[in-house]
């Protein structure tokens, strides 16, 4: 067997945006903090189109909330928990804890349950950060862990307290706190965020972001797209997930340039809304980006957008362009919540003689290869685990919080291994071919089915759960979960279950009730055996038809 080495990237290197700040002052604060003083009544962030965050009421808010910690006591490096959706408070929300040196932890607004709360019990919040509208999320759980103090956004009524725990109202907790920033700014390699993602478990990982990180990761996508101030950035993406957090909100801060985010997404009325916000720069995953081509009414708004990132590109990629010209699509590109090695290049770099599945070439500070599973290199065109190495500090996850050996896992041998599978070409050209791990992706979201799973186990009558991904004919896949019972119970029922203990895209669209599963001698169910059967049986309920 020929032995192999990890490559170095050829793609993108660090730019201008980047080097903007010496080493020691590279963290997102420092951004914020500087737009603040040089563009302080520009909209840095639109919600829906009306609610509008200036850089300038954005610094003077993060402050707020820093003061609002301090005076009530909390210790510098408290973790506070933000339950929010796209929304003014969320910005302030994230930034207010980090400017004293306390670490951020978003949280899915969709999720609730078992699945929240495992969350908010890891992530040792003392502080949550609450929509009102998702209150009776928290009032539902059992377990809140180390929290001291929720802090309600929002004109609902409130009760005085959650399980013991005390609950103010946002206007209320800032109200007279300073907008001066007081503290020493935290340093690049300190702890800033814990960001959430999806396992191969029933515990959620806890990716933990080093300040640098922070930075670097909105300074690639400002780079590698080349934005000034006059761009318009759009997304129908929330908050609590990365891209919009590092490819809208701190890139928009980069470039001083105004980020659009919506809180629901329109396929009928996309374009309209991209036309009245002057948006010239946006993201749309693929799914969306097809539906979006079958429901915009002829011909489309007159609009500003001239590139649009989506991954995985449309299957009417070139009539999606023609029907909405001047958009460019971008597909090249690659990053996930731990790692961003291929950020979005300009769509004229893509060698358009590859496939589709092509995702382009790692930046050059990277080291990149394709592992088996005994973590031996391979070749080119040999289809294996993507896995990655940076060459400067803190260019990736810290480390999972509380979790030592999943930290360890991850980047045995030196590597981050990404749980993806693809292969390099002759070029050394990445090429995507799937999850190796047991995530569905749907509908732009990452489903783990263990986590499904586990949540499913916890009904009294289930005692064998198999979640797994079926083909969606808006491309990437529905959820089927498949269970066997110790009791009766009929599938409406089950479904009303989940829909109460789940978020909503978790919640399956396929469920059916087996006598067993087809398994391998070690008890291992073969998933792929209840995968290659049709959906459309009279045993299997579809929830888009009930």
């Amino acid at each position: 067997m020929q032995d192999y080495a990890l490559l170095r990237g050829q793609g993108l290197d660090l730019g201008p945006y980047y080097h903007a700040y010496p080493e020691d002052k590279r963290t997102m604060l420092r951004v914020i903090a500087n737009r603040a003083k040089t563009h302080a009544a520009k909209d840095w962030m639109v919600f829906d189109s009306k609610g509008r965050l200036t850089f300038g009421d954005g610094w003077a808010n993060i402050c707020r909330v820093g003061h609002a910690l301090d005076r009530d006591g909390f210790a510098p490096t408290a973790h506070v928990g933000l339950l929010l959706r796209n929304q003014l408070e969320f910005l302030p929300a994230f930034y207010g804890p980090q400017v004293r040196g306390g670490v951020s932890v978003p949280l899915n607004a969709d999720s609730r349950g078992p699945l929240l709360e495992a969350v908010i019990v890891h992530s040792d919040v003392e502080v949550v950060c609450v929509r009102t509208d998702l209150i009776d999320r928290l009032e539902a759980l059992q377990d809140l862990g180390k929290l001291q103090l929720i802090v309600a956004v929002g004109d609902e009524a409130l009760p005085d307290a959650i399980n013991g725990v005390r609950v103010v109202r946002w206007s209320d907790w800032i109200e007279g706190t300073s907008s001066e920033h007081t503290w020493e700014f935290p340093k690049p390699y300190e702890n800033a965020t814990i960001q959430y993602t999806s396992g191969t478990t029933s515990r959620q990982k806890g990716a933990v972001y080093t300040h640098h990180f922070l930075y670097l990761y909105a300074a690639m996508c400002t780079d590698s797209q080349h934005r000034v101030e006059e761009d318009v950035l759009t997304a129908p993406l929330p908050l609590f997930h990365v891209a919009a957090m590092h490819i809208i909100a701190n890139s928009s801060a980069h470039a001083a340039c105004t980020g659009h985010l919506k809180s629901r997404f329109s396929a009928s009325r996309y374009w309209q809304e991209a036309a009245e916000d002057g948006a010239t720069w946006a993201i749309l995953l693929g799914p969306m980006a097809a539906m979006v081509l079958k429901m915009t009414p002829s011909p489309p708004p007159v609009h500003k957008i001239t590139r649009m990132f989506c991954p995985p590109p449309p299957p009417e990629l070139e009539e999606f362009e023609r029907v909405f010209a001047p958009v460019k699509m971008i597909w090249w590109g690659y990053g996930m919540t731990e790692i961003y090695p291929l950020p979005m290049i300009d769509p004229d770099q893509q060698d358009l003689s590859k496939p589709v599945d092509s995702i382009g070439m790692p930046v050059k500070w990277m080291d990149y290869g394709v592992v088996d599973d005994n973590d031996r290199l391979l070749g080119p065109n040999e289809v294996g685990e993507l896995v990655f190495r940076p060459r400067i500090n803190d260019a990736m996850v810290k480390e999972y919080y509380k979790d030592p050996e999943k930290t360890v896992e991850a980047t045995r041998n030196m590597m981050y291994h990404t749980g993806d599978l693809g292969f390099y070409d002759e070029d050394g050209v990445l090429h995507y071919r799937s999850r190796k791990q047991e995530r569905i992706r749907r509908r732009g979201e990452n489903v783990s089915a263990p986590e499904l799973e586990w949540v499913a186990l916890r009904h009294e009558l289930v005692v064998e759960a198999a979640a797994y991904g079926v083909p969606s004919d808006l491309g990437e896949e529905d959820v089927k979960l498949d269970v066997v019972l110790t009791g009766e119970l009929t599938l409406d029922e089950f479904h009303e279950w989940l829909s109460a203990n789940l978020p909503k895209y978790m919640v399956p669209r396929f469920l059916e009730f087996r006598e067993s599963f087809p398994k391998t001698p070690s008890e291992r169910v073969e998933k792929y055996k209840l995968k290659a059967e049709p959906v459309d049986r009279p045993s299997v309920r579809d929830a888009e038809k009930s």
